[in-house]
């Protein structure tokens, strides 16, 4: 209730849509809990009985929230995961998703590996390491359901990185094959350093190995 105040709203005017406001403020900074969104929901009908809110009007679904409705129908009949489990899910994907495609499915089509990256660089440092190893959980989740039921041509999920917790993590997490080249090329083979691993190498396969990890970073 302070969080709904101090927003700026009446404590009269607390509804559904405020709930989801909340929860997915929270989830943006801690890991989701299984039993958020029932309390919240048990706290509403608590209100409602006493007079104290009014009673839930019809909600209108943005094609964003039909979109992630049916991934949580999946998630719940084809993959079995728990009903806090789905929500979360659906919570974290339908930010994703807004971001990402603010015009829909339409946007399913311009969808990039460099797309998927660039979200989780710029939202990993939202809230913990935990609650950003669970967004990436979850736009992989969504890219490769996307990709099972032929709404993008190409599988994502394994070009999302992982959250890294080593000295290193300021490093780029992904690089496009003609960048990972032009690093390759700018090596000075007539030195050392330049002529020794990789880029010594004049083995194709190394090149298509570097080339593959470009798009698989390892956390």
């Amino acid at each position: 209730m302070d969080w709904h105040v101090g927003n700026g709203h009446a404590p009269q005017d607390l509804s559904e849509v405020h709930v989801d406001r909340f929860l997915e403020h929270r989830f943006k900074h801690w890991k989701p809990d299984s039993g958020d969104r029932s309390a919240l929901r048990r706290l509403l009908l608590a209100l409602r009985e006493k007079g104290l809110i009014p009673a839930a009007l019809p909600i209108q679904r943005s094609e964003h929230e039909k979109i992630v409705d049916v991934f949580g129908q999946y998630l719940s009949t084809e993959r079995g995961l728990a009903a806090a489990t789905v929500g979360s899910h659906k919570l974290l994907s339908l930010r994703f998703l807004r971001e990402v495609c603010p015009f829909g499915a339409d946007g399913f089509a311009t969808l990039t590996p460099e797309i998927g990256v660039g979200y989780v660089e710029r939202h990993a440092l939202d809230g913990s390491a935990d609650s950003g190893k669970a967004m990436c959980g979850v736009v992989r989740a969504f890219l490769r359901y996307l990709h099972l039921k032929g709404l993008i041509s190409t599988a994502l999920a394994d070009c999302v990185p992982s959250i890294r917790r080593w000295r290193l993590a300021g490093l780029p997490t992904f690089l496009p094959p003609e960048k990972v080249q032009k690093v390759l090329d700018a090596c000075d083979r007539t030195t050392a350093m330049g002529s020794s691993g990789l880029c010594g190498s004049d083995d194709p396969r190394q090149a298509r190995f570097a080339r593959q990890r470009s798009c698989h970073p390892q956390s």
